[in-house]
Order: structure tokens, then sequence, then C-alpha cells
């Protein structure tokens, strides 16, 4: 659902939930106090995290993991007050309306619409570690996060799920796209030991063309409508436009001194920082995207690698919808020392990605 959808209802409602903490925190006691017993009664198994750096094809790999019968995430439906997922389903089901699919604000041709799954597992973030969110950037997590936060993404994980069976569903998985998971897979990993996650790997130079975009994109919208700017920032997506703060990965300091965001230089080296110090270790699945979508990797072996049983309806969504991502690389100029080191470093990364094809999914752990 596209923000320039949002009507002045929409608008209000949206405000009314981001304004303050109040209303997101009432209605959430609200949820406790009368689904507590059932949310408590849903088992947390093997948990997927979709991430890696925008543009890299994790909306892409959302929309068909959405698909799988198995598996539960966000949806547009769930905004604005997404840390509520049954309650607000319960009140809102009443003006519901159905939706025709459109393009997505990116203009990347994804099309979505209010049922279309979606990244805001970030807002949950943005509440616990606010400090986090300095102006000129994001601090990295460090390995052990605080057990009040652990419990409170499995709550909300377990009330997500709930709130689309209205009962406790075992055979049910939470499934989440954060592209700032990137920056705290250490993290999870302790806190969830049986999770799984997926990271997208596309060519450096054409990730950092399509950053560079998108990054021009928002610059301009953002600026003709105050409402999408706050709409961003209120669920934490500081990606792009001019509320941009980038997530600072050792050596991203030097980089936001030496280059400006609407070069390419920029993107290229805020590429090289975050996957530099990604380990794509036995509980990612790595896919490089550039094979999937030339079908070289299918879906139906990373629902294996992610201990999925085939999905007719994911892997038809699949099909009709995957294409050859764009590849613009060679008109590409940038700092040759830049290129050379991106192009090692997703050597590297491709040749991991390929091993990691044989990994075992973790036992489920309830």
């Amino acid at each position: 659902m596209a923000v320039a959808d949002y009507n002045w209802f929409d608008r209000m409602v949206h405000r009314l939930a981001f304004g303050t903490a109040m209303p997101q925190d009432m209605l959430s006691d609200m949820e406790d106090s009368k689904f507590g017993t059932l949310i408590a009664a849903q088992p947390i198994d093997r948990p997927i995290f979709i991430t890696s750096l925008a543009r890299a094809g994790t909306t892409l790999l959302l929309e068909i993991l959405s698909r799988h019968s198995a598996l539960v995430t966000h949806s547009y439906r769930d905004m604005p007050f997404v840390l509520s997922p049954i309650m607000w389903r319960k009140l809102s089901g009443r003006f519901q309306v159905s939706q025709d699919r459109q393009e997505r604000a990116h203009g990347d041709g994804m099309m979505v619409s209010a049922d279309s799954a979606e990244a805001f597992e970030e807002v949950l973030w943005l509440k616990h570690f606010a400090g986090h969110y300095a102006q000129h950037g994001i601090s990295v997590w460090s390995n052990d996060l605080p057990p009040a936060f652990v419990s409170a993404l499995q709550r909300h994980m377990r009330a997500l799920i709930v709130s689309r069976t209205m009962a406790a569903a075992p055979g049910r998985r939470y499934l989440s796209k954060n592209n700032a998971n990137i920056a705290r897979k250490d993290a999870l990993v302790k806190a969830f030991p049986d999770a799984l996650f997926i990271v997208p790997l596309r060519h450096p130079i054409d990730h950092a063309q399509s950053l560079l975009k998108q990054h021009e994109r928002a610059l301009k919208d953002h600026g003709e409508s105050a409402f999408a700017r706050a709409y961003t920032s209120d669920i934490g997506h500081f990606e792009f436009g001019p509320d941009h703060r980038p997530i600072l990965f050792p050596g991203m300091e030097q980089a936001i001194a030496a280059y400006d965001p609407t070069t390419l230089d920029y993107w290229l080296a805020y590429w090289i920082a975050a996957y530099r110090q990604l380990d794509l270790d036995g509980q990612c699945v790595a896919i490089d995207m550039e094979r999937f979508t030339e079908g070289d990797t299918t879906i139906g072996e990373i629902f294996e690698q992610l201990g999925l049983a085939g999905d007719d309806a994911a892997s038809a969504f699949a099909t009709a919808t995957i294409r050859p991502m764009p590849q613009r690389r060679e008109a590409a100029a940038c700092d040759p020392l830049l290129h050379e080191q991106a192009l090692t470093l997703y050597g590297n990364l491709r040749e991991k990605a390929k091993r990691s094809g044989a990994m075992a999914a973790p036992e489920a752990v309830t």
C-alpha cells in the first residue's frame, strides 16, 4: 500500500499511533490482558530473518516466502499498530476494504496491496533502542541483547502468528524482512539459537547503483510530502532520503567523511563496510541473486534449506515473478580502489554462498 494512497483518516490514525508512545503501549497492554494466555501458548519454531542492505532482493524473497503456508510475516494491514497485531486486526477488520495490487513507491516494478508482506519489525527495535539511532548514523548492536528486549521480540513473534489464526499454531513459523538486522545477526543468533538467516547477495556495482537511485528518488519524494518523510522515520526506515542514517559498521565513519550520499562511491563504500563484517555461518542461507534470478538456484532448494516442505502457492508465485536482475555494472564510474575491494569481497561471498547450499537446517525448537 503506497503512502500516497493514505487518505485523511489513514493519516490521522497513523499520527495517533506514532505521535506518542501511549497509544501503542495502551493497545499492547489490552492485548496482553485479553490474549496473554493464547500468546504464551504459541511456540517459536526456527524463526527466519531475511536481511541484507536494501535493494539486494529482500522484498522479492519476502514476497515469495510470505506465501508459504507455514510462514507468518507482517503485512501492510498491521500498520500502524504493529506492536499489537491481534487487537489491531480485530479493531480494523470492521472497516478493511480490498485493494488492487499496484506498484510500490520504490518504482521497481514490485506490485503490492494492503495484504502484501512488508518490513515492520524495526518498529520494535526503534522503541527499545532509541539511543542507537543518532542523527549521523545507527550504532551497531553488541552480541548480547537485553533479556527484556528478547522477551519483547519473542512475545511479538508469538502475537503475530496468533493474529492470523486466533489460536496457537505449532506448525507456523515467524518470518521477517529487516534490512537493519544485518548489523544484529550475531546478537540474534545468541538470542535465537535455532534461527535461520536469508542473506541475498547482489553484484556490488549493480547494488550500489540501485541504492543511489533509490536515495535520489526518496530525496525527491520526501521533499514533496512531509507525511511520506515522517512515515519512513516512524517505522525506523532510515535507508534513504533526507533522514538517511547509515548503519555505522567498522570503517563507515571514514566513508561518511570521504563521500557524499549522492555519489556512487558512498554507496559502494557502504556496501563494503556492511558485507565485510558479515559472517555467513551455518545458520545463513546465502543466496546469490544473480544465480537465483537466472534459475540456477530454485525456490525449492531454498525451502529445503529452511526446513520447509514444498508449497504450490509460493512456488507458483516465484515462477510468475522472478526475472533476471538488471545489470548496469559496465557503465559505472567509481573509485578504482573501492571497485577492486568490492569485487574481491563479492567473489569470496559468492563462493561461501555456493557452499552454503549444502547446509542442514537446525532442528525445530519449541
